[in-house]
């Protein structure tokens, strides 16, 4: 049986004492699974867990210290996001920088001058003269400082490159932004809708204060075209599932790392095309990927845990797979080798899926994506240099070893490509996008009515027989030259001279 812990938090009164209770014995429960134990094994639900005499098995996507030792760092079975996106149970990411002057060093206020202020609650503004230099930092901003020019200058950058981060879309991709805080939501939204010229249907909040029910808006955000844009503080941070979505626009950073990975989650959650075209209809395939725009530096500080998968971007897929087949094997290509052919897998179909096979000693994509990941996974690369060295499975390898193993797993993984396998890769991911040329400008050369295809094939002939005419001497000549015998057609250096 199962119990979902979790449970409502921060209730003001105290709970009753777990008793002994003959109708719910000790030994009443085997197993208690543990939803969401990286916060649900504490305080109030602590003294269930441990009333019961049971074996307590805990799920969660991001365990912290806390986690390892309440279950006394016995880690039964481990998933990571690589290898969910190996399997295409997950979506890998991309990072797009948006980096303004204001957002990193703040911005100094001169004294003397009308300054407008504003009730952070009721949101009433008034004017007042500045009566001292005042200079805020970055920390302060969208609390005790608001420059809407700064949110403007993001949110425009954010328009105006989004074309080249979803080549080929008609439509802005489903967008998550975190804001700061509720108030700073209320500016995100107004700065939104007037930067993409569209009404209140387009950009819409997602919060416990929101004026509209969260709950349709959300359900809306999830099923239907509009809105494109979500701007959120906390509602939608974790455990919240909109597979349509494409991109999330951090202007808000994040202390915790479990608290980031909860909401770069909300990302990774896979679609198939005919799902994403209900919300999304300019999309040519299922989702392959997300777009973390951080315009806070927010994946760029220590706490990130996971990094994207593809962080040699511009190398293309043919000189990755030849470069991993030659020999290469540092983790940065085979990652990105594994995250693009992980992509790949999600838009190939079943004849593209057999041909595949047929170059690959009968493997799945998805068994090769595997085997890349496998190469690079420290756990995997551990125990194999272990083995190498002959040494204990949790003993501590020497790095020596462990490059020797890691270069092993790599060279064993790329075995299976081949030039042919290589060149029919590339041709599928080349039958699944189009490039857009927006560099080289047509220039019109003819526009007319068929009708006078008959004049126009008049004139060529005309022109031709001029052109006999004109040449009439070198045509003559040619023709005695070709009329000899073929020995005596041949040119020498002699005759040149």
């Amino acid at each position: 049986m199962t119990r979902n812990c979790s449970g409502p938090a921060g209730s003001s009164k105290t709970p009753l004492p777990v008793v002994y209770n003959d109708k719910v014995p000790l030994e009443f429960f085997d197993f208690i699974f543990i939803d969401e134990c990286h916060r649900s094994i504490y305080n109030l639900w602590q003294q269930v867990l441990d009333y019961f005499d049971a074996f307590l098995i805990g799920l969660t996507a991001t365990p912290d210290n806390r986690t390892y030792g309440f279950f006394k760092k016995n880690v039964v079975s481990e998933y990571t996001h690589e290898k969910a996106v190996a399997d295409g149970v997950n979506v890998g990411n991309e990072v797009y920088l948006i980096q303004t002057q204001i957002t990193q060093a703040g911005g100094r206020i001169p004294a003397k001058l009308q300054i407008q202020k504003r009730e952070k609650l009721t949101r009433k503004k008034r004017w007042e003269q500045q009566d001292q230099d005042e200079t805020y930092t970055n920390k302060e901003l969208d609390n005790s400082v608001v420059n809407p020019d700064q949110i403007r200058t993001v949110i425009r950058a954010y328009q105006q490159n989004w074309p080249s981060m979803f080549p080929g879309r008609k439509e802005v991709p489903k967008t998550l932004i975190f804001a700061k805080t509720d108030s700073h939501a209320d500016d995100i939204i107004q700065t939104v809708r007037e930067e993409f010229g569209e009404g209140n249907a387009f950009c819409k909040k997602v919060t416990y204060k929101a004026d509209e029910d969260p709950k349709s808006t959300l359900s809306d955000f999830r099923n239907a075209y509009y809105p494109r844009i979500a701007v959120t503080v906390d509602m939608i941070a974790t455990g919240t599932d909109v597979k349509p979505l494409e991109c999330l626009l951090f202007m808000r950073d994040v202390r915790s790392r479990n608290y980031f990975e909860q909401m770069k989650g909300r990302g990774t959650r896979t679609l198939d095309l005919d799902g994403l075209k209900k919300v999304t209809p300019s999309a040519v395939s299922a989702k392959t990927h997300y777009v973390i725009v951080d315009a806070v530096g927010v994946t760029q500080s220590l706490k990130t845990a996971s990094q994207p998968l593809i962080t040699k971007p511009t190398v293309p897929l043919k000189d990755l797979a030849m470069g991993v087949m030659m020999g290469a094997n540092d983790s940065d290509a085979v990652s990105s080798l594994a995250g693009r052919l992980a992509r790949l897998n999600q838009q190939i179909n079943t004849d593209d899926q057999q041909k595949i096979q047929a170059l690959a000693g009968g493997l799945l994509l998805s068994q090769i994506i595997n085997s890349l990941f496998n190469a690079i996974d420290p756990d995997t690369i551990s125990q194999t240099a272990c083995q190498l060295a002959g040494l204990p499975a949790d003993a501590e390898p020497s790095e020596q070893h462990y490059q020797q193993a890691q270069s092993q797993l790599v060279k064993d993984a790329a075995k299976v490509l081949n030039d042919e396998l290589i060149n029919l890769l590339d041709s599928i991911r080349r039958d699944k996008e189009q490039i857009i040329d927006h560099i080289n400008l047509d220039e019109l050369k003819f526009a007319d009515w068929s009708a006078d295809v008959q004049v126009n094939a008049e004139n060529l002939v005309q022109e031709f027989a001029d052109t006999l005419t004109s040449h009439k001497d070198q045509i003559e000549a040619l023709s005695i030259f070709y009329d000899q015998p073929q020995r005596r057609r041949e040119i020498t250096y002699a005759m040149i001279h």
